[in-house]
């Protein structure tokens, strides 16, 4: 069971300083703020929140491993993995709190180096590398190619989705789990080489339910692919879902 410990008893308003924290995305900042808006001592199970307000119970499990790691969540038993991540407390104050006083979406001058450098940015940016390298290793893993050429970070449109998703507070690992996920189960079909790139898992038409598609696949030891598109959509992830949105999504 989770709880919640706030600052002071009783307290209606929040502290809005979560609410700009980029490392959370909307959908952690949502359910930090619902469940600090509750009454003291109550309490609430994962499946009952996924169940009550119609989520997947993967993208509750999600955005509290968010909250857990930017310091709003501790777990308050000792076991390891997802099975202990539902009992725990809530703070509506993170215990690690960002380094630096600035503003996170002031001027770059305000927040560069000594060297004219934005450290977030260029944070960014390496991470953004690393997932196109992952998915270039994916792709020419798990499609047979005549010829094939990398895709680069070097050119702005082959990251811009992936960076649109790091600055929403996903990380680096949930969007290589994605590519990890879609490669195991569409590895080799030619009707899903095409929407395996830099844009259609990513954007934000597909994005999450992707993750949360990835996450139960992870959660259930990562079986292999089903080996065919019917099955594949029996087990809830159907290529042709790209075919009307692969133009669509924001960055």
């Amino acid at each position: 069971m989770i709880r919640v410990e706030r600052e002071e008893n009783r307290r209606v308003a929040l502290d809005k300083a979560f609410l700009e924290d980029p490392r959370l995305s909307f959908r952690a900042k949502g359910l930090l703020a619902y469940l600090l808006a509750r009454p003291d001592e109550e309490t609430f199970d994962v499946e009952r929140l996924a169940l009550s307000f119609g989520e997947r119970t993967a993208d509750i499990v999600h955005a509290l491993k968010q909250l857990e790691s930017a310091g709003y969540y501790r777990r308050t038993d000792e076991g390891d993995g997802d099975a202990c991540l539902g009992i725990g407390m809530l703070r509506e104050v993170s215990r690690l709190p960002l380094l630096g006083s600035q503003p996170q979406n002031g001027p770059v001058t305000q927040r560069a180096g000594r060297d004219g450098v934005d450290p977030q940015s260029e944070a960014e940016a390496g991470a953004a590398e690393r997932v196109l390298v992952r998915l270039n290793e994916l792709r020419q893993a798990s499609w047979v190619w005549a010829k094939y050429t990398p895709l680069s970070a070097r050119h702005a449109k082959n990251v811009e989705h992936v960076k649109g998703r790091l600055r929403e507070g996903y990380g680096e690992s949930d969007l290589v789990l994605v590519l990890e996920y879609l490669a195991a189960v569409d590895g080799g079909k030619d009707s899903s080489r095409r929407y395996f790139d830099s844009v259609t898992p990513f954007n934000t038409k597909n994005f999450e339910r992707n993750l949360a598609m990835a996450s139960d696949w992870d959660a259930r030891g990562r079986p292999p692919g089903t080996g065919s598109l019917a099955q594949q959509a029996a087990a809830g992830h159907d290529p042709a879902i790209y075919e009307k949105r692969l133009k669509g999504g924001k960055t």
